[in-house]
């Protein structure tokens, strides 16, 4: 019997980088592509989150909260459209350097829910639930239209509270 071992390449060898550097040097985020897996793209996504959280300089939107305190938040398209259905719709004809304001049920809890979009930090999510709050949460959860893991983190407050 003849054991072969193959040698496997990362998978970063054959994934285009979702970054690009324009020639006056700031970064842009490529758009999604059929070639590259959504959950691959978000999991890189999340890992240069915090340094495009509410980046006003990379940011290609001004998004607005309708009865939010007035302050606009700087997104990335992309962050929302991969992992939202709401975002998916809403931006389809956004074009870069629009400014746009959306209705929430609760408006005054779209501050955590986008710093998930983000980070995809679960714990950290989790943590910003209260007794108080976890129910309003949860509504933007389902009216945004995010993932089962988003849900899932709302859930599972829910059960242990």
């Amino acid at each position: 019997m003849t054991t072969t071992t193959t040698q496997f390449a990362t998978l970063d060898k054959f994934v285009p980088e979702l970054q690009n550097i324009d020639f006056q040097g700031h970064v842009q985020l490529s758009e999604p592509s059929d070639d590259v897996p959504i959950n691959y793209m978000i999991e890189k996504l999340h890992k240069l989150g915090p340094v495009y959280l509410n980046n006003k300089s990379t940011a290609d939107t001004e998004l607005h909260i309708d009865g939010c305190n007035n302050n606009p938040f700087f997104i990335h398209k992309i962050y929302l459209i991969l992992q939202s259905n709401f975002f998916q719709e809403a931006f389809k004809d956004l074009t870069d350097g629009d400014v746009v304001t959306i209705y929430l049920p609760f408006p005054q809890h779209f501050e955590s829910i986008l710093e998930y979009l983000y980070d995809g930090n679960d714990d950290k999510f989790y943590e910003t639930l209260t007794v108080d709050n976890y129910k309003q949460i949860w509504e933007n959860v389902k009216y945004l239209g995010l993932g089962v893991k988003a849900n899932s983190i709302c859930e599972t407050f829910h059960e242990e509270q």
